[in-house]
């Protein structure tokens, strides 16, 4: 069992992938969803659980691309709104880092804004109150 999560390694591997999601994915991306939204901060290596950092480094700006990225995927794979509200925080705060150009940061906001609207379309009950 291991000790630990290193969270470049697992980004490096859902790029690798395509930013596939299975079912052991869930937890980990709701984990890291939680640590963008409450410390705006993810770290290199946490607890296996991703209970605990066990580093004070941050990850690289290219691992918050493959996050923001990830979170794309599980909005299109899952119509959450938890992760799209990650994702909006995510190229917020890629730009604020300078790690993204005002350019890159608006063509986000703008694939963020067609995955909302996907999500309101693609809502139970929602082709029911067009009616």
């Amino acid at each position: 069992m291991k000790n630990e999560f290193v969270t470049e390694q697992y980004l490096t591997e859902k790029r690798n992938q395509n930013y596939a999601i299975g079912d052991s994915d869930f937890p980990i991306i709701d984990r890291l969803c939680k640590k963008v939204d409450v410390v705006k901060r993810v770290y290199q290596v946490y607890s296996a659980d991703l209970s605990a950092k066990l580093s004070s480094e941050e990850i690289e700006h290219t691992s918050y691309q493959e996050l923001l990225e990830l979170m794309c995927s599980a909005v299109t794979l899952l119509k959450d709104y938890k992760f799209l509200n990650t994702a909006f925080k995510l190229n917020k705060l890629l730009y604020e880092r300078c790690a993204l150009t005002e350019k890159q940061a608006e063509d986000n906001s703008r694939q963020l804004s067609a995955l909302m609207t996907a999500c309101l379309e693609n809502r139970p009950g929602a082709a029911n109150e067009r009616s």
